[in-house]
Formats: structure tokens, C-alpha cells, sequence
């Protein structure tokens, strides 16, 4: 059993990158206060490499301790057993990684602050322009002694960024998830009855067929919550003249957050 999954997240489907004004306007704006860092390279430094080598094997200690707990154990207790578990791994993650990743953002504020820049996104998010401080980051992460933080905070952004977890969490889009995933699982007994006996032509087409039930429950419950999330990003964004918005994954330093004001419309 693997520890620390991400849940799966409905809002994750919305748009990763919301553009609030139209092309003519990014054009005409001066957006060169922002800059942006490859978050993979920092990952692969001596400190993190070793860092998640020594995670690594906390999580292989952990799941033969996991798997002697739950033997003989019944279907409920081993669930909680399982939360425990992975209770203990996030625990021992933020206290092997905690240090490092403080270290990492406290330099990306530093080069940033230097530089002038009012927001920093990772890099697998950019297609075309920013300032690319990734170097100046790792030089200052690898050079001896501790890394100074800058005196002030990051100036007010035209781009924003929304936490889509919190999203996640608000009435609509949680009762719009449930409901999808109850389908899911339905459906997935649904269909391993269905495939005994099939030859594989038949299994093809039945799974197909099951795969475009899916398609449209997702489409009926999920894309009207999708839809009505990006039109209140969108409000929202342009009542504060933001340029556009980034999930909150993707923002590493400034910027405006959004998210309140998202959750609130979307209430």
C-alpha cells in the first residue's frame, strides 16, 4: 500500500490557467514582474535527493509495520490502522522535507525580492516569457550558512491563484463529487460482473461501453460545478484586475490569492 495519494479533486478539472483579460490586453501590459522556477530541478539537488532517499525507506519500514498490524485484522479496523499509518508518514515527510523546502522558499523570496518580482510560478507552467531565476535559486540554496529572507513582502500582483482544495470543499462541488465517485464505484461492479464470461471482443465493447456511461454521468453531475467554478474565477478576477489565475500548486511566490472571494461566490 503506497502512503501520502493525493485525493482526487473536482476542481482540479477546472481550467489550471484562467486568461481574464483578452489577448489584446496581455499584449499591452507590462507583465515582466514575473519570473519563474523549475520546482523538478530544485527536487533533484544533493539535499533532496538524499532527503527522499531516507523518506523512502521510512515508507518501506512502515508498510511491512503496516501489514503485521492488519493481519487478521477485519475490513474496518484496517482501514483505521491504514489512517494511523499514514498519519505517522506525513508526519515523518514534513520532518525530513520541512527544513529543506523552508530553505528552498525562503530563497526563491530572496532572489525574487532582489529581482524585483512581484510573483514566482513553476515552470511546467509557462509556455512563453518570465524571468527564469531557477540558477540564481539553487546558487543560493547551496551556498554555506543559513538563507537570508527578504526585508519586504512581494508588491500587489495582477496575477492571482486559487487553493481548488478549498474549492473542493464547498457544498456544491463536494456534493457534485460524492455523488460522481458513488456512481463510479457502482459501476465499476457493474461492469466485473459484466466482463465474466466475455471473450475479449465483448470485454472491449462492454468496457467501452461503460467508460461513455461514465463519460456522460461526469459531464451531467461534474461539468455544471466545473462551469459555474471558472465563471466565479472569472468574476472574481476581473473585479480585481487580475491578468489571469494559477492554481495555488502552481504559484510559488506572490501574487494575489483569490480564493476566499471564490469560495464565498460560490456558496
Amino acid at each position: 500500500m503506497t502512503w501520502l495519494h493525493r485525493t482526487p479533486r473536482v476542481a482540479g478539472i477546472v481550467l489550471a490557467l484562467l486568461v481574464c483579460l483578452g489577448p489584446q490586453a496581455l499584449a499591452t501590459t507590462d507583465i515582466s514582474d514575473i519570473g519563474f522556477v523549475d520546482q523538478a530541478a530544485l527536487g533533484q539537488l544533493a539535499p533532496f535527493a538524499a532527503a527522499q532517499q531516507q523518506f523512502a525507506q521510512y515508507q518501506r519500514s512502515l508498510a511491512a509495520q503496516f501489514q503485521a498490524a492488519i493481519k487478521g485484522k477485519s475490513q474496518a479496523d484496517t482501514q483505521r490502522i491504514y489512517q494511523q499509518f499514514n498519519a505517522q508518514a506525513a508526519a515523518k515527510q514534513r520532518e525530513i522535507f520541512g527544513p529543506l523546502l523552508a530553505r528552498a522558499q525562503t530563497a526563491i523570496a530572496a532572489v525574487a525580492a532582489d529581482k524585483g518580482l512581484s510573483v514566482v510560478v513553476d515552470k511546467s507552467i509557462v509556455i512563453y516569457g518570465g524571468l527564469d531565476i531557477t540558477q540564481d535559486v539553487i546558487n543560493m540554496i547551496n551556498q554555506p550558512g543559513p538563507v537570508v529572507p527578504p526585508i519586504n513582502s512581494p508588491p500587489p500582483s495582477e496575477v492571482g491563484y486559487v487553493d481548488q482544495q478549498q474549492l473542493d470543499q464547498t457544498p456544491k462541488l463536494k456534493s457534485a463529487n460524492d455523488q460522481f465517485m458513488a456512481f463510479r464505484q457502482n459501476l465499476a461492479v457493474q461492469l466485473q460482473a459484466a466482463l465474466k464470461g466475455k471473450s475479449p471482443d465483448q470485454r472491449a465493447q462492454t468496457v467501452q461501453s461503460f467508460n461513455n456511461q461514465l463519460s456522460d454521468e461526469q459531464k451531467k453531475v461534474l461539468q455544471p460545478v466545473i462551469d459555474a467554478a471558472n465563471a466565479a474565477i472569472a468574476r472574481v478576477a476581473k473585479s480585481k484586475h487580475l491578468l489571469f489565475v494559477v492554481d495555488a500548486t502552481d504559484r510559488v511566490y506572490g501574487g494575489t490569492d483569490i480564493t476566499p472571494d471564490v469560495v464565498k461566490a460560490l456558496q
